[in-house]
């Protein structure tokens, strides 16, 4: 089961150098076919027990060199005793890297090197002392960890039957025992094996679930991070639209009345007054609008019962500053409305009012909201030079004007011809009229 012992996931990205320099075009050792990603190195696989593996595989090999010390032909013991410590030595030289997540593994230490440089020392020693089969109890976990299924199954059959088959050939043991003992042992390999490979199986699972709940981390924070974004841009969106109808249009005024001011105040006083007094009406609705964005964070809200009154006023002031003639009508039964579509209202008719002021050159203008039985319905028009409304415009204010259209449910349409005026129109049905 080396796949699971020290790799993670494959998360789609190249494995980066592990710490150390590790060489990770190395032989990957047998079993599951599973890649690593960086990302997941740290995770720790089925099998990394920690220390105490280390402990108890050390306690285990050197009460089997007491074990080789006191038992078997004694003119063996010494030997058998340094083939098991011999174990010890590669196990902390070579196949612990294979049971350690961070274990740095040598190049050339291939699963079958790393099954033969521990079955060199441990199947003699089992040949001249069977008692030293106890070494499974070690040997076979670490197999398992190490070498994947087939070849620890390989290994241990090895350890538990070539001795008896060669203690035949010798005479040292009846053909009827090395057959039961093949019966026997054989049951025992077909168990481990089925038993191994079943949960080779399942640890391969869990990776494959680690990596899914990685991706799935990962695209949740990518999602959050997108999502912050988006509403970061959505509200710069919106304050530029507050802005550009409200303040913008303010300043707009004010210069536009400064420069009729300017022109006024050797000529005709009374009427440069007059426009000093818009001046400092608009400037201190910009502030108020100012505050109240500032407190509320969001469109200022207009009060319930206000609309038609806010559509005379900045309807009168238009007039007023452009000495023009502008009527503001309302029709039909007023009624209640929601904010979002009373701000949507208004702030059309200031962006359309300000259009005029700035490329109409008109003499009229009308100001109509309408409320029907479908929706209600706002109308600004005018008998200014007009334009061709076929040609796309470049400026925000037709924009703005769309888009909060949009975000009502509302329609906006645009009728200009040039020489003929234009005309604004914005229908916002009620809900049940869409249904």
């Amino acid at each position: 089961m080396t796949a699971m012992t020290n790799r993670a996931p494959d998360t789609g990205t190249a494995p980066e150098p592990a710490p150390g320099g590790e060489d990770r075009s190395a032989p990957e050792p047998a079993g599951p076919p599973t890649d690593l990603s960086a990302s997941a190195a740290s995770a720790r696989h089925a099998f990394d027990v920690g220390i105490w593996w280390d402990v108890y595989f050390t306690f285990a090999m050197c009460g089997l060199i007491v074990v080789a010390l006191l038992t078997g032909p004694p003119e063996w013991r010494l030997t058998t005793a340094a083939l098991i410590a011999s174990v010890i030595a590669v196990y902390y030289g070579v196949a612990r890297s294979y049971v350690k997540t961070d274990g740095k593994r040598p190049g050339w230490a291939s699963p079958l090197v790393l099954a033969l440089l521990l079955l060199a020392p441990v199947l003699p020693a089992v040949v001249m002392n069977p008692t030293l089969t106890f070494v499974l109890v070690a040997f076979g976990p670490l197999a398992f960890m190490s070498l994947g299924s087939p070849l620890a199954v390989s290994a241990m059959g090895t350890i538990l039957l070539l001795p008896g088959l060669i203690q035949g050939f010798l005479g040292n043991r009846e053909w009827s025992d090395v057959g039961l003992n093949f019966l026997f042992n054989g049951v025992i390999l077909g168990c481990a094996l089925w038993f191994g490979t079943w949960f080779e199986k399942i640890v391969v699972q869990s990776v494959e679930r680690y990596e899914l709940i990685e991706k799935l981390r990962r695209s949740q924070e990518e999602a959050a991070r997108l999502s912050e974004q988006a509403g970061a841009l959505a509200e710069r969106e919106r304050l530029a639209r507050e802005m550009h109808d409200t303040l913008a249009q303010g300043f707009t005024s004010i210069i536009t009345l400064t420069q009729a001011v300017e022109s006024e105040l050797d000529s005709d006083p009374a009427t440069a007054r007059r426009h000093l007094a818009l001046m400092r009406e608009t400037a201190a609705e910009n502030l108020a609008e100012a505050r109240a964005m500032v407190a509320a964070r969001q469109a200022v809200p207009v009060v319930s019962g206000d609309l038609d009154g806010a559509l005379t006023r900045i309807s009168e002031r238009l007039g007023q500053e452009l000495g023009i003639e502008v009527t503001a009508t309302v029709t039909g039964t007023p009624e209640e409305l929601p904010n979002d579509l009373r701000v949507c209202l208004l702030r059309t008719a200031q962006e359309a009012l300000a259009n005029i002021r700035k490329h109409a050159d008109a003499s009229r203008a009308r100001v109509t909201l309408a409320y029907t039985d479908v929706g209600v319905a706002l109308t600004v028009a005018d008998d200014g030079r007009g334009f061709d409304s076929s040609v796309p415009s470049d400026g925000n204010g037709l924009a703005n004007m769309r888009h909060r259209a949009e975000s009502v449910g509302g329609l906006l349409d645009l009728e200009s011809s040039p020489g003929l005026g234009s005309t604004i129109r914005l229908t916002i049905p009620h809900d049940d009229a869409d249904e």
